[in-house]
């Protein structure tokens, strides 16, 4: 009888060594799972689950839906206890689902959440540039929305996934940046928040720095004249300042604080009196002169006129051009009436002090000479 039992028990054994190992049986069910549920795109996801009944060196396949049938990922084989485990880069959303001998798992759908990057660059000053810039990987994955207090608007986001929107700077004050995403199918809703200030410092002559070129930048675009944008404020920024206040008829005081850094903000290039043609016109109410171009204001000038308000008002012209200094001190002159002219002259103060004439900062004169000829039209006029 021993000698039947050995025999049997023979047989058992290559059978097993025949199968190979974890073969013994056929599985008869398969957990699946992903974590994290939604990984950022290009991170390490753990695909995992178990075999029932548990072997281990169990085989079992990582398969996913590829839209015209299941490929598969990878192989690994189970532990003593049935449990195994695959790591990857999650890069391609869809439905995966875990094959053993025997079973195969229900499908779980992965949702991936893009990579989304923001940083904030710029000047954060009223009325100067501010952008939000980053980039959205991968670029297809879905649409960005940019929201900024109660407002929004959308942002076009390049082939290579890189972005860049203006962020309103129009008043002083704390500011929070959201760029939203919005999913295409596959991916997951995610955004990102940053906080900015748009300072409104106080400035005068002598001032230096950031804040100096973000006024004389927005003072450039807004075609008020300047000697240089070099983040020093100098006589030509007082006096650009000085032509800002008049146009806006503001305090004429020459330096900046928050009322002038929030009317910067908001502020337009001003418009023309007489908005077709080329000319130079004076207003004798604000104390400035225009320069315009084809009806367009190309330069504005702090001046001033005639202290007893004797400059004459109506449509002249250029009769005469003087070069240089004369006698009487005017520098670079334009004459359009009699003696009256447009010239330099050593002091500009922000109100009507000269004898009738149009007096302007004596940098601003050569430029002015080089730039009219003989001929051109003069509007002096009150506003």
């Amino acid at each position: 009888m021993w000698q039947i039992a050995a025999v049997r028990r023979a047989f058992v054994v290559l059978a097993f060594l025949l199968a190979g190992p974890g073969t013994a049986s056929a599985a008869t069910s398969v957990t699946f799972d992903i974590t994290p549920a939604a990984p950022v795109y290009g991170s390490t996801a753990t695909f995992s689950g178990a075999v029932t009944p548990a072997a281990a060196g169990e085989r079992v396949d990582l398969m996913a839906d590829t839209g015209s049938g299941w490929a598969l990922l990878g192989t690994t084989t189970t532990a003593p206890n049935g449990t195994y485990a695959f790591a990857m880069a999650a890069s391609a959303p869809g439905s995966y689902a875990a094959q053993a001998p025997g079973a195969t798992s229900a499908a779980v759908v992965l949702a991936l959440r893009p990579r989304l990057t923001a940083r904030i660059v710029g000047l954060p000053y009223p009325g100067s540039r501010l952008v939000v810039r980053g980039r959205l990987t991968p670029a297809s994955s879905g649409a960005l929305r940019l929201h900024v207090g109660t407002r929004s608007w959308p942002i076009s986001v390049r082939a290579d996934g890189t972005y860049t929107a203006r962020l309103p700077t129009r008043h002083g004050g704390r500011y929070r940046a959201r760029v939203v995403f919005t999913p295409n199918s596959g991916y997951a809703a995610t955004r990102v928040s940053r906080r900015y200030r748009i300072r409104t410092p106080y400035l005068a002559i002598g001032s230096y720095g950031r804040a100096v070129l973000a006024l004389e930048r927005r003072l450039h675009r807004l075609h008020y004249a300047l000697r240089h944008v070099n983040k020093f404020y100098g006589v030509d920024t007082y006096e650009a300042v000085l032509a800002f206040q008049k146009v806006h008829r503001m305090t004429r005081t020459g330096h900046v604080g928050s009322t002038v850094w929030n009317r910067l903000g908001t502020a337009g290039i001003p418009r023309a009196r007489h908005p077709r043609g080329s000319h130079i016109e004076v207003d004798k109410t604000r104390q400035v002169l225009f320069e315009v171009r084809r009806g367009h204001v190309v330069r504005v000038m702090h001046v001033s006129t005639g202290a007893t308000g004797n400059t004459p008002i109506g449509r002249w012209h250029v009769y005469w051009k003087q070069a240089g200094l004369n006698s009487h001190g005017m520098y670079y002159s334009l004459y359009w009436l009699r003696g009256f002219a447009i010239h330099g002259y050593v002091s500009v103060p922000p109100w009507p002090a000269s004898h009738g004439c149009v007096r302007i900062p004596m940098w601003l004169a050569p430029g002015l000479y080089s730039r009219w000829g003989i001929g051109t039209t003069v509007y002096v006029y009150y506003s």
